[in-house]
């Protein structure tokens, strides 16, 4: 029997997990050499109104900053939305505007089974993560910055 949990990861190169204290991550199936290219995602583009009505809801959290008018932000589709931050990341991320995608690239090599992370490049009171890292699927690297963040946003 094929669960959710199975299909996500199925044989891919990139699979969602629980992580105790992050909600959900997103972890490579396969190596990712340095600046190769990890995911591509569509995006729906949201209006500044639309944004506005956004602000202070669950999916506040899950938006990317798009444009400074028309259409400010969106929502990727995709694991684009569930890549966990990282002061130390293993990942960045940039906006194709005219394809109307976000794109997911590697800083450096990415093992296999490792979480992937990006910095998401928020102000510090806009972090809320738990006050001890995780330790189950990431590396020590990750542990570690994962930690840093914490420990900064309890400042």
């Amino acid at each position: 029997m094929r669960t959710a949990k199975n299909l996500m990861k199925n044989g891919s190169s990139l699979y969602v997990r629980t992580v105790r204290g992050m909600g959900r991550g997103v972890f490579a199936g396969r190596r990712f050499r340095a600046g190769e290219v990890i995911e591509v995602c569509p995006v729906l583009l949201i209006s500044e109104s639309m944004e506005r009505k956004c602000r202070d809801e669950i999916i506040d959290k899950y938006i990317f900053e798009w444009d400074k008018t028309g259409d400010v932000a969106a929502i990727a589709f995709g694991f684009g939305s569930l890549y966990n931050h990282s002061a130390d990341p293993n990942a960045t991320f940039g906006r194709r505007k005219r394809d109307k995608v976000i794109v997911f690239r590697a800083t450096r090599t990415i093992a296999k089974g490792e979480q992937i992370f990006v910095d998401y490049d928020w102000y510090p009171e806009d972090f809320h993560f738990p006050a001890e890292p995780p330790t189950n699927g990431t590396t020590k690297a990750g542990r570690a910055a994962v930690h840093a963040v914490a420990r900064r946003s309890a400042e």
